[in-house]
């Protein structure tokens, strides 16, 4: 006797269609999930090629405001640059400022994170506008009793006046960076402390 299989019945059909369309949900399903992780990873590593880009602007605002308050360098400034040394000899000037901070692009007191209107702009990438603020403070005179700084090979000699005379001026530099890309604005502020020679 010969064994034949089984007819095929609509019901048997049903079921492959229905876990061939629970396959296909659950596929599809985990595309769009792969596809939302990847969307925020790309929107995670702009925000940290933004924010480093902040970081690296607020580091060139420190960097050239050291350069230009250094009284060699501040002799040949123009410009811009100018400004960092007129705010400087203002605040060395008058002992009633120490402790306060100002704008050095406005000469008005310092609020931290400015905007780029009473900033210094850069340029960059197409599309990107980035500069920093920089604020200025005289913190007084460092408390070096009894020496002043030799202008020779940089060792100290015994002070001729009083010790508040001969000692360096403290200063503290602010640097807060803007970078506006795409309508978000990432900031990032850097702050180092300075001491220029006696003036």
């Amino acid at each position: 006797m010969r064994h034949s299989d089984p007819p095929h019945t609509a019901q048997t059909g049903a079921i492959t269609i229905m876990v061939a369309l629970m396959l296909l949900v659950l596929l599809t399903i985990s595309a769009v999930g792969i596809a939302r992780n990847s969307f925020r990873e790309i929107v995670t590593s702009g925000f940290g090629r933004q924010g480093a880009m902040a970081q690296d602007v607020a580091d060139s605002g420190l960097e050239w405001s050291v350069y230009w308050i250094d009284m060699g360098n501040a002799q040949g400034a123009t410009g811009t640059a100018k400004k960092i040394a007129t705010e400087k000899a203002v605040l060395a000037g008058d002992d009633t400022l120490v402790g306060k901070p100002y704008n050095i692009f406005t000469g008005a007191d310092y609020v931290p994170g400015g905007t780029l209107q009473t900033a210094m702009e850069l340029s960059g990438p197409a599309g990107v506008t980035q500069g920093f603020t920089i604020g200025l403070t005289r913190m007084g005179k460092l408390p070096i009793a009894g020496f002043s700084q030799s202008s020779g090979q940089g060792a100290y000699a015994p002070a001729a006046g009083g010790p508040v005379l001969q000692a360096p001026d403290l200063w503290a530099i602010r640097s807060d960076a803007q970078v506006i890309q795409g309508g978000v604005t990432f900031t990032h502020g850097k702050e180092a402390w300075v001491s220029t020679p006696i003036q």
